[in-house]
């Protein structure tokens, strides 16, 4: 009799059950049509109440993974999830992890619990968001570690527009915007389109450097600084708190206002984030993409109130009002609890795939953190990014090449950036890494000459 092995886990029983479920059903110790233990027989078995029981297979249907047929028993469902590599190459180069069996839940009554009428859902709404829309928003911050008051909220659809309407709010074209030497693809694309210059400053493990970044202040005129304290991507670095309180201080030194990107911070072992230390020099920006979904186009800037005015003409030039309909589904899901119970998901699904990265590519140079959905893997010598990424591609593993993310592509190292998260299946990601690993030892060239 199949029983769950609940060592390790968090969480009301329950639920640690029905997550023993879900990994099982994952790594394929319990497969299509497998009958569970009746609910008496895993209740006495683990010494807990049929109610419990009861309680997690509910848990464990509500999520798709299992259907209960009276007079027959409780089984496994069949995989509903097939992986792209089925028709087309498995993408590693962005970061999406849906959560499938949740999306299925949902479905059923999407909007049944509004928090407007649908009279105020499809006309015009204040630009910053709707007041409840903007307390669901801080809801959500404070629950990534970030508490903010609705008044220093704006809504955007989503963090790239966080990042426009920040840099419109702040810059003019010409100006200089110092970062990371190795930054967001899309924070390079926005100041380009902005005309504004990016300067890249040296990293290393906590990821920017004080020093450097002191070195560009007394070296230029440069009067904002973007930058990713938690999780930084590509590099998955995490600032320490001394580290955090050094860039703090320079930037209360040289007067500079910081873009503070946090799209990652919810799975950031780091709760504090780098706005909390200097909220009046700070523009906070964050979404819901990686941490619930990126179809809902949900994300904020919190800034000091004047700021809140510039960010505020920004969204009306850009979007007039953010649509309300993905900031009502997230009063709801934050009243009822799906939010947290998707974060969780995402929190768990991470560390999993982290530690299928780090059995499959034992022995290589990862640049990665156990709570980060990157991972940066150092090419060997005779590797250029580009090359590798080309020769990947060829394979059907789509990977991003460190051109991507250098400011200064002559000095780009030799590095691709791997999304764990996107294949829609643990066994797809196996499969994309293990090709990646071939490649990299050189059996699947010489396989191949052999044929």
């Amino acid at each position: 009799m199949w029983l769950p092995n609940l060592e390790g886990r968090r969480g009301p029983l329950y639920r640690r059950i029905a997550d023993a479920i879900d990994d099982d059903v994952e790594k394929g110790i319990l497969r299509a049509g497998h009958r569970l233990p009746p609910h008496r027989d895993m209740a006495d078995h683990l010494g807990v109440t049929v109610t419990t029981i009861t309680r997690a297979y509910t848990e464990a249907a509500r999520r798709g993974l299992i259907s209960g047929h009276v007079g027959r028993g409780t089984f496994i469902r069949g995989q509903e999830i097939e992986e792209a590599s089925t028709s087309g190459p498995i993408d590693l180069s962005i970061n999406i992890l849906m959560p499938d069996k949740e999306v299925a839940a949902l479905e059923r009554g999407m909007f049944q619990r509004r928090v407007l009428s649908w009279t105020d859902l499809l006309g015009y709404i204040p630009t910053p968001g709707h007041r409840r829309h903007r307390q669901a928003m801080a809801e959500w911050l404070a629950a990534i570690g970030t508490p903010a008051s609705p008044d220093r909220i704006v809504l955007t659809t989503g963090a790239q527009h966080s990042l426009l309407v920040a840099l419109m709010a702040t810059t003019k074209p010409g100006e200089t915007v110092l970062a990371e030497e190795l930054t967001y693809s899309g924070m390079k694309d926005l100041c380009a389109r902005l005309h504004i210059k990016l300067r890249g400053l040296a990293m290393d493990g906590e990821g920017l450097r004080a020093d450097a970044l002191e070195a560009a202040c007394r070296s230029s005129k440069a009067r904002i600084l973007y930058c990713m304290p938690r999780l930084q991507n590509p590099t998955s670095a995490v600032m320490s708190e001394r580290r955090r309180r050094q860039i703090a201080a320079l930037a209360e030194k040289y007067r500079l206002t910081v873009i503070e990107d946090d799209v990652y911070g919810f799975l950031s072992p780091e709760r504090a984030s780098l706005s909390a230390l200097i909220p009046e020099r700070t523009i906070f920006v964050t979404s819901v993409s990686k941490s619930l979904f990126p179809g809902m186009r949900l994300g904020c800037v919190v800034a000091t109130q004047p700021m809140v005015e510039q960010l505020n003409d920004a969204v009306w030039t850009t979007t007039i009002c953010v649509p309300p309909f993905s900031a009502d589904l997230l009063c709801g899901w934050m009243e009822d609890g799906t939010a947290l119970r998707m974060l969780e998901w995402k929190r768990h699904e991470v560390a999993a795939r982290q530690s299928m990265a780090k059995r499959l590519l034992e022995g290589y140079r990862v640049q990665t953190h156990a709570s980060s959905p990157h991972a940066w893997l150092h090419l060997p010598t005779r590797w250029s990014a580009d090359a590798f990424a080309a020769e990947m591609r060829s394979r059907g593993v789509l990977v991003n090449a460190s051109t991507a993310f250098s400011i200064s592509n002559e000095a780009a190292p030799r590095a691709i950036r791997l999304c764990l998260g996107t294949p829609r299946t643990r066994a797809g990601l196996e499969q994309a890494l293990s090709r990646i690993a071939e490649t990299l030892t050189g059996r699947a060239a010489a396989a191949r000459a052999v044929v």
